[in-house]
C-alpha cells in the first residue's frame, strides 16, 4: 500500500500550510489525486484509507487532519473560492446541516445513501458511522465503584471539582463536545448547563479530553465508546459507563467539497465509507458501529436498543451559532 501523508493543523489555522502547498500542487493536475480533509484521528482513518486504497489501487489519498470539527469546516469555508480538498470527513451531521447554506458542499447522488440511517434529501451530506458518547472514569483517580457516576444529572454534583474536575471539549472546537452539550440541553435544559460547568475542565479539542482522562489528568470525562473500549482492552486505568438518564450521540458524516479538485475520486471515496466493505471495516478494524441499517454493533459495544439516547433540540441543529454563543455565556468564556 502506498503510503498516507498526515499533516496536523492548529485548531485555528487557516492559513495555508506546507501541506497546504503539496495539495495545492495535486489541484493542478493530478488526476489520480484524493485529499480528505478528516477531523478524525489515525485510528479511525488509516484501516478505512488502507482498505479504500486497496480496492482502489489508481487512487491515492492524502489526508489532512484538522485538530476539531469546528476548525474543519472553517478551513473549508476560507478556502471556498479555491477549495484545496476534496472531501471532508469527521464530526456530525449536525455540522454539516449548519454550515449547508455556505455554498461548500457539492450535492452528490450516491449509490450507497440507500442503506444509511439517516440520509440528506439535497444529498449534501452523507452517514459514515454512529458514534455514542460515554463517560470514562479513570480508575486510578476514583476508586471505589460506588463513586464512579451514573448518571448525566450525577456530573453537576459539586463533588467532582473537589476531586479534581470533569474533562469536557469545548463544543465550539469539538464535535463530540457539542453533541454532549445537545444531550444535556435535550434531557435537562440550560439550566443543568449551569449547574455543570463549574465542575468541568474545558479543554480546546476532543483528543485532549480523551487523553486527559486516559492519563489521570481528569478522574472523569466523556469518551466516544469506541476509542474507550479499546484503551480499555489495552488495560488503560478506565471505565465506561453509559448514563441511565441520557446518552449523547452522534451520526458521523462526511461531504464531497464544492468546485473540488477531484471530484470524481471524492465521490467514489465517499460511496465506499458508506458501502459494505467499508463498514465493515469501520466496524471490525475501527471497533465503531456502522450507520447501515443491516450491519450490527461491533462486539464489546452495549446494545443501543438498551440505552437512552438523546435527540439533538432543533436549536442544535438549525441555530448553531446561537447555541454556540449561550455555551460561552454560560461558560464564562465571552
Amino acid at each position: 500500500m502506498r503510503s498516507v501523508r498526515v499533516c496536523v493543523l492548529a485548531v485555528t489555522a487557516l492559513a495555508l500550510t506546507a501541506c497546504s502547498s503539496v495539495v495545492g500542487g495535486q489541484k493542478s493536475g493530478d488526476s489520480k489525486g484524493l485529499v480528505v480533509y478528516t477531523s478524525s484521528g489515525p485510528e479511525v482513518t488509516g484501516p478505512i484509507v488502507k482498505a479504500f486504497e486497496k480496492a482502489h489501487p489508481d487512487i491515492k489519498v492524502t489526508l489532512t487532519a484538522i485538530s476539531g470539527t469546528g476548525p474543519l469546516m472553517s478551513r473549508i469555508q476560507g478556502e471556498k473560492a479555491n477549495p484545496l480538498g476534496d472531501v471532508a470527513w469527521g464530526g456530525s451531521i449536525e455540522n454539516y446541516k449548519a454550515v449547508a447554506g455556505k455554498g461548500i458542499w457539492a450535492p452528490a447522488e450516491l449509490d450507497q445513501d440507500t442503506h444509511m440511517v439517516a440520509t440528506d434529501p439535497k444529498h449534501q451530506w452523507h452517514a459514515t458511522d454512529l458514534l455514542y458518547q460515554a463517560i470514562a472514569v479513570n480508575t486510578d483517580r476514583v476508586k471505589n465503584p460506588a463513586d464512579y457516576p451514573k448518571a448525566m444529572n450525577d456530573l453537576a454534583d459539586p463533588k467532582w471539582k473537589q476531586q479534581g474536575g470533569i474533562g469536557f471539549a469545548n463544543p465550539r472546537s469539538s464535535g463530540t463536545g457539542y453533541s454532549v452539550l445537545a444531550a444535556m440541553v435535550s434531557k435537562y435544559g440550560w439550566d443543568y448547563v449551569d449547574r455543570f460547568l463549574p465542575n468541568a475542565k474545558v479543554t480546546d479539542s476532543s483528543d485532549a479530553m480523551f487523553k486527559g482522562v486516559r492519563n489521570g489528568e481528569f478522574p472523569v470525562a466523556f469518551i466516544n465508546e469506541d476509542l474507550g473500549n479499546a484503551w480499555v482492552k489495552a488495560k488503560a486505568p478506565l471505565k465506561l459507563v453509559y448514563p441511565t438518564d441520557v446518552v449523547s450521540n452522534q451520526i458521523g458524516a462526511a461531504a464531497v467539497i464544492k468546485d473540488a479538485p477531484h471530484t470524481a475520486n471524492a465521490k467514489t471515496f465517499v460511496d465506499y465509507l458508506m458501502s459494505a466493505k467499508g463498514q465493515q471495516v469501520m466496524s471490525d478494524a475501527v471497533g465503531r458501529r456502522s450507520a447501515r441499517t443491516d450491519l450490527p454493533a461491533p462486539a464489546g459495544l452495549a446494545e443501543g436498543k438498551s440505552l437512552h439516547l438523546a435527540t439533538s433540540p432543533e436549536e442544535f441543529v438549525s441555530e448553531q451559532p446561537k447555541v454556540l454563543d449561550q455555551f460561552d455565556d454560560a461558560s464564562g468564556a465571552k
